[in-house]
């Protein structure tokens, strides 16, 4: 089999614009594993968020907080690959909150919003006050700007300051019409990172993988890959730079790719 691991994206790729998993995906992961293949979850989600979606145990892996850390599902257990400095999350928060929409901090198990309002309420999402409410390591932090132009200049600042950091400007493909908004991550910790990582622990490469995204923080990992494929309604950038382009997430394009390349 020409690719070992098949790992995919969860929001806009993997799950329907309405953020769920189809019966067809579904089927198609676990029909992948019986054919050999290792199955790899790997999203900007934390394992909260991915278990309020979707049943881990169809997964061999999971990557989560957009490559921060490495979740083994057989063993139940994982770890990090590294976490924002304290120091720095303060003074991201001190610069940008007032200036923002709101801040998310983003943990293991819980998503921290502060000024954000929550739309819905889930049990690992929580709304706060302060930083002095978080007491756990931050792996990734989401800031909102009141406009995209405030995004950019954001972006623009936090590199200028923190070179060290990973900085994207992020685009809901479900909702091309939204604002987007800056993800910060440590400069060591993506998507790519992270399963290359994986890969090598398990004695492949990245030439081994077949991949399934749609959005800036899948670019990475789209170029390295053995496989690059693009959802049908991926942003124009992750489109370029695919070797493919299957159907979209509200198409279950993932389980027609799988089977023409995997399973048939």
């Amino acid at each position: 089999m020409k690719y070992k691991i098949v790992a995919t994206d969860f929001d806009g790729t993997l799950l329907s614009s309405q953020k769920k998993l189809s019966d067809e995906n579904r089927k198609a992961i676990v029909e992948c594993r019986e054919n050999g293949c290792i199955m790899v979850g790997i999203t900007a989600r934390n394992l909260s968020s991915i278990k309020s979606v979707c049943s881990i145990e169809i997964f061999d892996y999971l990557i989560i907080n957009n490559g921060t850390y490495i979740f083994d599902v057989n063993a139940e257990n994982g770890e990090y690959l590294d976490y924002l400095r304290a120091d720095i999350v303060k003074d991201i928060t001190k610069t940008f909150l007032e200036k923002s929409d709101g801040i998310d901090y983003c943990a293991l198990n819980k998503y921290y919003s502060n000024k954000t309002k929550l739309k819905t309420i889930r049990p690992f999402h929580v709304q706060i006050n302060g930083m002095n409410e978080i007491n756990e390591e931050v792996a990734r932090i989401n800031i909102f700007g009141k406009s995209n132009d405030d995004v950019y200049e954001f972006k623009k600042s936090i590199d200028e300051k923190y070179p060290e950091l990973q900085t994207i400007v992020m685009l809901n493909t479900d909702d091309k019409s939204s604002k987007r908004w800056v993800a910060i991550n440590p400069s060591n910790c993506n998507k790519a990172i992270a399963l290359k990582m994986l890969a090598e622990k398990l004695g492949l490469s990245l030439n081994d993988v077949l991949f399934f995204g749609d959005s800036t923080n899948d670019i990475e990992v789209i170029t390295q890959v053995g496989c690059g494929v693009a959802m049908a309604n991926a942003i124009s950038e992750v489109k370029k730079m695919a070797n493919d382009i299957t159907l979209s997430n509200d198409e279950n394009g993932v389980a027609d790719y799988i089977h023409k390349i995997i399973i048939e």
